[in-house]
């Protein structure tokens, strides 16, 4: 469409300019170049105009992995969640074994897909063969946002303006001192909400026996946060916990995971990696000792060596699980 819009205004330059330079030859030189030097700015500003393309909303996260599982799964197994907090879906795989010994729910860490490459993938498949129906969830979009300071609004107008005569020192502590690490505490406070309200309604939708069971694995932050919900005794039958290199971006709420872990109804298998951050390697001997004080017996700690990506550690990770869930 540019080129076309291009080509025609530069005929229709050479139209117009062509009788100008019969009648003269020095002056229809300098009119020609001086007419064609507009019009041809003018015809850039219009093809600019012409070829200026409208603002596209992108998709949700939500959308882009559910269309990605689509090809790769039929309909059936991926399961529409619809909460008061917005839509999800979880991927469902039927077990594989000669009896079924229950249901197991996988809640991934923040940022990761249902199937993520770091073990829940591969515990998608196994688990199924080992006898239990396996829900992989998609869990909800973090929204990051940098927590507003109250004093900054009844701070004067004159003093945002900094003394240049101040030494270098005291203009680099107050920007060392507005680095936030982590979470803001009502960014993770909206992620539990929906996190918790998504498992609600799988909760609901799931049709159990007497002797089949329960359990959640979740990962990371959604351990954190799972944890949390777990301590404060929700009534909801829940066989097991399993949580893997579980922690919470937030200095305060990771203190006191520790404590929560000790205080969780069902069973617990705290599983970690050495090659962890050290937020979670460092917080581990400080689980033992809560769960001592509170007399948590059903507590169980095991770490894994090596990277979550390989095979092997995908595969003692079964081992652990299916170990720890015979012995319910």
């Amino acid at each position: 469409m540019n080129h076309v819009v291009i080509f025609i205004l530069s005929w229709v330059n050479i139209q117009l300019l062509l009788p100008i330079s019969i009648i003269r030859s020095d002056e229809s030189r300098k009119l020609m170049r001086t007419f064609f030097y507009f019009l041809f700015l003018w015809s850039l500003l219009l093809s600019t105009y012409l070829g200026a393309a409208d603002f596209v909303m992108p998709e949700s996260r939500l959308d882009i992995e559910k269309r990605d599982l689509s090809k790769y799964f039929n309909t059936e197994m991926l399961i529409d969640i619809e909460t008061d907090e917005g839509k999800s879906f979880a991927v469902f795989s039927q077990y594989m074994a000669p009896q079924k010994r229950g249901v197991i729910i996988l809640l991934p860490d923040i940022g990761h897909s249902p199937l993520s490459y770091n073990g829940f993938n591969y515990l998608y498949q196994a688990l199924a063969d080992d006898g239990f129906d396996t829900y992989a969830l998609q869990i909800p979009e973090v929204i990051y946002e940098k927590p507003k300071n109250a004093d900054d609004d009844q701070r004067p107008a004159e003093e945002s303006d900094a003394d240049d005569s101040g030494s270098m020192d005291d203009k680099i502590m107050p920007a060392m001192q507005s680095v936030d690490i982590g979470l803001p505490e009502a960014a993770l406070d909206d992620y539990k909400t929906q996190l918790v309200a998504i498992f609600k309604a799988l909760y609901s939708q799931l049709t159990m026996r007497q002797q089949e069971k329960l359990v959640v694995i979740a990962q990371g932050t959604s351990a954190g946060i799972f944890g949390e919900y777990l301590a404060e005794l929700p009534n909801i039958k829940l066989d097991a916990f399993i949580a893997i290199s579980a922690q919470l971006p937030h200095s305060d709420r990771q203190r006191h995971l520790p404590a929560n872990f000790s205080l969780i109804s069902p069973p617990l298998l705290d599983v970690f990696y050495s090659n962890d951050s050290p937020i979670v390697t460092r917080n581990m001997a400080e689980r033992i000792r809560w769960v001592k004080r509170n007399s948590k017996f059903d507590y169980r700690q095991r770490q894994l060596f090596g990277l979550t990506t390989e095979m092997r550690q995908h595969q003692r990770l079964r081992k652990e699980v299916d170990g720890f869930l015979r012995q319910l």
